[in-house]
């Protein structure tokens, strides 16, 4: 992310032009002496390769966390014992219908995904955060709610279709595919949904991105304020715990802010997924379970009365296993990636 340092501005004899704000820990360098922005094309790069990374890391979780939302029958949830539609469950059908490769379905469209929506999130929220770091009086945690808000939002928009392949790739079985490759995908549901058909369920997601990008934001900027606090202060100050923690403050503070933000919007990421199967072959996807839909609200509506409030939640366990290490990954890459760029290029 571009890091909002001040930028020198003409001196007249009464007024100075206000400086952007550089109060934002995950835009500021650790590692390098450099008081310069990310260009653009930087903040870009650094986002692309901390959500490669973090993609292939992460995949097998995404996939069952998927399938899970894509159930629809009443379950019973148990915390420590085990039930036919967990976790460990799910993953051992994938295993002995598709082996080790079901693990990995659509994931050739995760990482473009993955790719593009690292790359324009954090270079429009180091745009919005310079652009709002220059309004005088405003709160640093309202400039991280507002800017990952929007990031998350315009990044979702732009990179949708790739999300809505991820999730149809992952939904069908090796033995009745709908699509068989990236190409003939785009191909089908052009011809037969057209255009729209692509940003099935975009409504759900941009409400769920938008709370999520910013409580993720906002929450990484007070964990982060609160870490730095602690080391400054005298009990923990000189404590080899924390000094060894230094070097991954980033990925600690990333997961932190996932689990968060993932557990306060997740019901809407469930209604996105079922959404986006719908269409000409929903009974093609999922085993046929996912009944048809008229919108959100009918999704929502259908979901409590048909399969009880707790259903909302369906695979919210492997999201938080993804989200947590996801986050943490994309974090630590970028403030890696952020560093090595200012240490080689400081001016």
């Amino acid at each position: 992310m571009s890091s909002t340092t001040p930028i020198p501005t003409t001196i007249s004899a009464q007024t100075t032009a206000p400086k952007p704000s550089n109060d934002n820990p995950l835009l500021k360098t650790t590692r390098s002496n450099s008081t310069r922005p990310l260009t653009s094309l930087e903040n870009a790069f650094c986002g692309a390769t901390a959500g490669l990374i973090a993609r292939a890391i992460v995949s097998p979780f995404d996939v069952i966390k998927i399938t899970l939302q894509l159930e629809t029958q009443k379950r019973t949830y148990g915390i420590l014992r085990p039930t036919s539609t967990g976790v460990l469950a799910c993953a051992s059908r994938i295993l002995k219908k598709e082996g080790v490769r079901g693990l990995f379905k659509g994931n050739l469209s995760a990482e473009y995904l993955y790719l593009t929506y690292g790359a324009s999130q954090f270079l429009i929220f180091g745009t919005i955060e310079q652009m709002l770091g220059r309004v005088s009086g405003m709160h640093k945690s309202v400039r991280s709610f507002v800017g990952g808000a929007m990031a998350g939002a315009i990044a979702t928009s732009v990179t949708y279709p790739f999300d809505l392949l991820r999730t149809r790739f992952v939904a069908q079985e090796a033995s009745h595919k709908v699509h068989t490759s990236i190409i003939g995908a785009v191909r089908q549901i052009s011809r037969e949904e057209g255009i729209r058909g692509f940003y099935r369920g975009l409504w759900p997601a941009c409400l769920q991105i938008m709370p999520y990008m910013g409580i993720v934001f906002t929450s990484y900027d007070a964990l982060g304020s609160g870490y730095r606090w602690m080391r400054r202060s005298l009990f923990v100050s000189q404590s080899g715990v924390f000094r060894t923690l230094d070097s991954v403050q980033d990925a600690l503070i990333g997961g932190g802010a996932a689990v968060i933000g993932k557990c306060c919007v997740y019901p809407l990421d469930l209604v996105r997924k079922r959404l986006q199967v719908q269409g000409p072959y929903l009974k093609n996807y999922a085993n046929g379970s996912v009944p048809q839909y008229t919108g959100m609200s009918n999704a929502l509506a259908y979901i409590v009365r048909h399969e009880g409030f707790l259903a909302l939640f369906r695979g919210l366990t492997p999201a938080l296993i993804k989200a947590a290490p996801a986050s943490a990954t994309v974090f630590y890459i970028y403030g890696q990636t952020r560093d090595l760029i200012l240490t080689l290029r400081p001016e």
